[in-house]
């Protein structure tokens, strides 16, 4: 009778042991592409090593969703902690060479007092930087090469990816999710309101929509267990934090969401748990015996906990301008008090098309690196300052939209190409014609931005409509 309460009683410590000796363990696309993100060789390493331990007892497996949605997104996160280092490194280079040019400007300016005293500003900032970029070499050289990363995670992968669903199975789970996520039934019902994840991809003869990424996982989880000679419990390792696959207190995760343990041995008649990488190594060195230290242990801790943080503030960023960007939005077209600039923000002199009203800042920021999402975030938040009249806070709105769109414009040309190639492949005549399209781009920068943002949208419409399995 209890067992039908399963989800809130959870597992004796005799359970857990039996579930770890049985359990088949299942990673996380965030799992994989992490491996980029660390700085440490050791938590590379430690975790590689357990996770090809499992492999070789025939205990680790993959959802076809998960590696899908790895290819999908790896090459954006292979170099970014090397970027990150050389981005670092010529931003403060620049300060050496500003200060030569104010040196520079005042002499001429004022050549009747001497600077010369001063040179040793410049001296002080020249061997700083023969420091920093010696440091950075040293750092860069320290991280795990990305390529060998790549490497082993192909490796690892190989063999034991499952089966795609086929198209009809994934329009039943989409349907069946539809209802779920109206009534909040995990997982993935945190997804219904990220417009990111309305889109739909297309591969191999599959079509799906990123919303139900996740219940597809799930649902692969479970055929899993059943399908094996005798249902089987599975593990599952994942870096997901939203309350559609964990029960939280607050901002802190308590345990897995009940509903998915319950509904886990109500298909299979197994067990089921979940972990984030920290605690899956640490439990690991215990239930499995990995041979992983605790300084091993410590420094995948470390590198998780900086990976979070740093996606979090992201994610806060993001979340904040996208506030500001829709109330900037609602203000621009409402007109409902054309007099009272502080009720209804009157607008009659100026129109929709000089606000860029019609930017879709949402698709925007996926352009732009975290720190320029981070410089676009405070020029907004400038331009909504209400001390502002409307026709300056207008005009340093659209200086903000501008400035975004001339920083992606090569982040946008790389899209066009990707997506052109890709046609190219499936139709070697409209990807013609899509290049014939570019071929009188204006040079202005965000002329050039506007042109390819709305291009790429056409040219992802067109491939999801070529992809359809029809």
């Amino acid at each position: 009778m209890l067992e039908q309460f399963k989800g809130f009683i959870g597992y004796s410590k005799e359970e857990f042991q039996e579930l770890w000796d049985k359990a088949i363990f299942v990673v996380d696309t965030n799992v994989l592409i992490n491996f980029y993100k660390y700085t440490s060789k050791e938590s590379t390493k430690s975790l590689f090593d357990i996770l090809k331990k499992l492999k070789e007892n025939d205990r680790l497996w993959i959802p076809h969703q998960v590696a899908l949605e790895y290819f999908f997104n790896y090459e954006s996160d292979m170099n970014k902690q090397t970027e990150g280092y050389n981005s670092l490194g010529e931003e403060l280079t620049k300060l050496q060479n500003n200060a030569v040019k104010i040196f520079s400007t005042v002499k001429s300016q004022y050549p009747y007092i001497l600077t010369d005293k001063f040179q040793f500003f410049i001296d002080n900032l020249k061997t700083s930087n023969k420091e920093l970029q010696d440091g950075l070499k040293k750092e860069i050289e320290q991280l795990p090469d990305a390529n060998e990363t790549q490497k082993d995670i192909l490796e690892l992968l190989d063999g034991i990816i499952g089966e795609a669903y086929p198209q009809q199975r994934i329009k039943e789970i989409q349907d069946e999710g539809k209802d779920r996520y109206q009534h909040n039934v995990p997982p993935g019902f945190k997804d219904k309101d990220d417009n990111n994840k309305k889109n739909y991809r297309t591969y191999g003869g599959i079509r799906y929509q990123q919303l139900y990424g996740d219940l597809l996982v799930w649902n692969q989880m479970i055929d899993k267990s059943k399908n094996e000679d005798n249902p089987t419990p599975i593990i599952f390792i994942t870096e997901e934090k939203k309350a559609d696959w964990w029960e939280k207190e607050g901002q802190n995760i308590k345990r897995p969401h009940p509903h998915l343990i319950q509904e886990f041995f109500n298909q299979t008649g197994e067990n089921f748990y979940m972990y984030r990488t920290d605690n899956f190594v640490k439990f690991a060195k215990e239930y499995l015996n990995a041979e992983v230290t605790d300084e091993q242990v410590e420094h995948v801790k470390q590198d998780v906990e900086n990976i979070r943080q740093s996606e979090e503030k992201v994610e806060l960023e993001n979340k904040e301008l996208t506030k500001i960007v829709d109330l900037r939005k609602k203000s621009i077209f409402d007109h409902s008090k054309p007099n009272d600039w502080r009720g209804g923000i009157g607008l009659e002199k100026t129109t929709p098309t000089e606000l860029m009203g019609d930017i879709d800042v949402d698709s925007l920021l996926k352009y732009l690196t975290p720190e320029e999402r981070e410089e676009f975030t405070e020029k907004v938040g400038q331009a909504f300052d209400i001390s502002l009249n409307p026709s300056s806070s207008n005009t340093m709105y659209n200086r903000a939209v501008s400035w975004a769109l001339k920083a992606s414009v090569s982040a946008l040309e790389k899209k066009v190409r990707e997506l052109t190639t890709y046609m190219a492949l499936k139709n070697y005549s409209k990807a013609q014609k899509s290049n014939e399209k570019l071929a009188l781009l204006p040079d202005h920068p965000v002329e050039r931005a506007q042109i390819l943002l709305n291009h790429i949208n056409e040219l992802q419409n067109e491939i999801d409509f070529m992809d359809l399995p029809f």
